[in-house]
């Protein structure tokens, strides 16, 4: 079980659900808490130093699990999906970026919120999501790099809302690296069973968020999260669970207590 959790770039002012300020502490304390990875959320790839950066995760022992793109969305308001043409250029201009970081740091990329709405406007329409894909994916395929697109509830997004959903979508682009980020919360919702919804997906699982009902620690919600560890395990998946949970009462509490009871619940099955 390798653990990972999501650490804000610095120049993003976003609240997420991450560690957010300085990399050093955050990385310090994960390092020393069982965290083996980290989850980088980038708002400008312009602005990201990858020197500060490797040095960083020498020091602490620590890899790259993911590229995310929340600040992207929640403090720049940009999405791939979009009316205005300038929006949807600069998103794009972005995710490549955020690529060829994946393509360094041998780490996928996710496109949850950040793909946007579905509208009956200039480029906001299911052929337009299509396309969206179809070239990050094209570019990403140059540097063996995997998308992995987050299925969300439909309070989150109007589109691509459960794993059934999701897996028709790539089955029917049939993009080679595009793949399924699974978010048990957003799993707890939209699906009958989370465990029974992650076999069927299989070896298209490339990352899960890991997080209870209301986004609580692992554990101290309502979703069979012991039951969901086992099936992950049956199906195979090798890769990380990266906490995006409520940073409450904050970062390092949180952090410190998921991981202690994901592996409560792991080992004593």
């Amino acid at each position: 079980m390798k653990l990972s959790y999501p650490v804000s770039a610095p120049d993003s002012q976003a609240k997420v659900q991450a560690f957010c300020g300085e990399y050093e502490a955050a990385f310090e304390w994960l390092a020393e808490h069982g965290y083996a990875g980290v989850e980088i959320l980038v708002r400008d790839p312009a602005a990201l130093s990858v020197e500060r950066l490797d040095g960083l995760l020498e020091r602490w022992g620590l890899s790259v699990s993911a590229i995310g793109t929340s600040p992207m969305q929640v403090q720049d308001h940009l999405f791939l999906l979009h009316p205005e043409e300038g929006n949807r250029r600069e998103a794009m201009a972005r995710c490549r970026e955020l690529v060829r970081l994946g393509e360094y740091y041998r780490a996928p990329v996710l496109i949850g919120k950040y793909r946007g709405q579905l509208a009956d406007l200039p480029g906001c329409r299911e052929a337009d999501l299509d396309r969206v894909f179809r070239e990050i994916c094209g570019f990403a395929s140059a540097g063996n790099v995997r998308v992995l697109m987050e299925p969300q509830n439909p309070d989150n997004i109007n589109n691509l809302n459960t794993i059934g959903q999701a897996l028709a979508f790539i089955r029917r682009l049939g993009l080679d690296n595009l793949g399924i980020q699974a978010d048990i919360y957003h799993m707890g919702i939209t699906e009958e069973s989370v465990a029974d919804s992650l076999k069927a997906a299989g070896d298209l699982v490339g990352f899960v968020h890991m997080a209870d009902s209301g986004r609580m620690v692992p554990g101290l919600g309502e979703l069979p999260i012991r039951r969901i560890l086992q099936a992950l395990e049956e199906m195979g998946y090798e890769g990380y669970l990266s906490m995006e949970i409520r940073q409450w009462p904050d970062s390092r509490r949180a952090s410190a207590l998921s991981a202690l009871t994901l592996k409560y619940l792991h080992d004593y099955q």
